[in-house]
């Protein structure tokens, strides 16, 4: 699959910043669903992971942040989903330790 594009969170010298980034799905944190993103939500909580001025909500970086994401599953290994799917993603450790919601694919 071709690149695609992301609001990825980086942790350089000690500073949090967030920028527009192009990434593959090779790029993203593992997982057993891929969905193609259709909605995600900017929340107090996205706002502290990407400014870090929030402590240290992001467990990992870099990292695709949102903690929320709706779309259409693109690809599945899990026999819960399959492709064409309409599904919903929040919380846990979306955005924070595991790509989130704010990038074409998640």
């Amino acid at each position: 699959m071709n690149k695609f594009k992301s609001l990825r969170v980086f942790e350089e010298n000690k500073a949090i910043h967030a920028r527009l980034s192009e990434i593959a799905l090779e790029d993203l944190s593992a997982g057993s669903v891929v969905i193609r993103t259709a909605y995600s939500s900017v929340n107090f909580k996205d706002a502290l992971a990407a400014t870090g001025s929030g402590g240290r909500i992001i467990r990992k970086y870099p990292l695709v942040g949102g903690i929320d994401a709706a779309g259409t599953v693109v690809s599945s290994a899990d026999a819960r989903f399959k492709p064409g799917d309409e599904v919903i993603c929040t919380s846990y450790d979306m955005g924070v330790a595991h790509d989130g919601g704010f990038a074409q694919y998640c």
